[in-house]
């Protein structure tokens, strides 16, 4: 079933559209839901409204080119012989079928300098640390690689050892792949390590969406470290089944293993120093705690976001209403009726004064006219 819905879904499609690209659109689209989950979360959190925005500038080409350098760097590596033209490095000849994730996440956390370099001119309480960043990024990195790992299946990549018996010749435990994919040269079944790998990245996804967005807050980093923990627990053992893994030392150390090791390990060893920072601090450790009982007491909460919020002054009003003076009651002549005369103009009325000063003005000019006629 699932091999009908690639050759006539993503493949059909890509032979009617001249070579659609899936991987690509994948990639992408998993870029473009995360940013837009990413804007929601940082927006109700209380970070200042581009946060997203310079995140996804400064990190993603950073992302992209760390996910090609880190693939080529190491495949020269294993395969010193291998034939890297300029023109394939950047995508011109082959595609950008050769990215590591791993790369990827190292570019965007050197991207990420770019961005702390711009918070210079920010406001004290506007100001981000790179672990708040982290922990708002890998909340929906993750989900980006859920996303792209069935890029690798539009691909008939990113699979495991073949699968000999019948029995469990059958998606989601094996996927087929055809002859010119196939590691063997020929057609056959093998472990579906792509969606093993989807498919732990989506419960992952789940818990730190919890941890992130739930009603009880951690400390700065956390949510972070338990991405790595997570997502270097389930990449060490499910690389451990690829066959087209990138080696530090062939047939001895994978290099997706050694990174996943080392970022499981750094997840543990972080949130274990923090507790310990707490206890030495005489302070409650910052870990699910409820955010309307946060406080000094928890270690960490100074610099947490939600201390920072207290700093922010009080919104003034922009704009004023216009205040209109209160019209008489003598002059609401639209509530008088139609039976309403206008009064005789008297000097509270513009312009009668001067009618008045003038007839008299003209008067006296007639008398002494006449009297000047009557001494002639």
């Amino acid at each position: 079933m699932i091999e009908l819905f690639r050759n006539y879904g993503f493949n059909a499609f890509a032979a009617a559209s001249g070579g659609f690209n899936w991987y690509g659109f994948l990639i992408g689209s998993g870029m473009v839901i995360c940013i837009i989950i990413a804007y929601f979360m940082a927006k109700k959190r209380g970070y200042y409204s581009d946060l997203v925005f310079d995140i996804s500038i400064c990190c993603i080409p950073c992302a992209i080119v760390g996910a090609r350098l880190y693939y080529i760097i190491f495949d020269l590596i294993a395969n010193p012989d291998a034939n890297w033209t300029f023109k394939r490095i950047i995508g011109l000849e082959g595609g950008l079928s050769g990215l590591a994730i791993y790369g990827g996440l190292i570019g965007a956390c050197l991207g990420s300098l770019i961005v702390l370099a711009l918070q210079k001119r920010k406001k004290p309480y506007e100001k981000v640390t790179f672990m708040q960043m982290a922990d708002l990024a890998f909340t929906v990195i993750i989900l980006g690689q859920v996303i792209g790992r069935w890029g690798n299946f539009a691909n008939q990549e990113a699979y495991g050892n073949e699968v000999l018996n019948t029995s469990l010749q059958w998606f989601p435990y094996a996927v087929h792949i055809d002859a010119s994919h196939s590691v063997t040269g020929k057609a056959g079944w093998f472990q579906a390590t792509f969606f093993y790998e989807s498919m732990w990245n989506l419960i992952g996804f789940g818990l730190l969406m919890r941890f992130y967005n739930g009603k009880r807050k951690s400390f700065d980093g956390f949510v972070f470290s338990c991405y790595c923990i997570w997502y270097g627990l389930g990449r060490f053992f499910i690389e451990g089944l690829r066959t087209d893994s990138l080696w530090l030392i062939p047939g001895v150390i994978r290099v997706s293993q050694l990174v996943s090791a080392i970022i499981f390990l750094f997840g543990i060893i972080y949130i274990t120093v923090h507790v310990y920072r707490a206890r030495n601090a005489g302070k409650k450790p910052f870990l699910f705690v409820e955010e309307s009982k946060l406080g000094d007491e928890y270690f960490g909460y100074e610099k947490s976001i939600f201390y920072r919020r207290t700093l922010k002054p009080a919104e003034e009003e922009t704009a004023k209403e216009e205040k209109f003076d209160e019209v008489s009651d003598e002059d609401k002549y639209w509530e008088k009726g139609e039976d309403y005369e206008e009064e005789s103009l008297t000097e509270k009325y513009f312009g009668s004064k001067t009618e008045d000063e003038g007839q008299n003005a003209s008067g006296s000019n007639e008398k002494s006219e006449s009297d000047d006629e009557k001494q002639h």
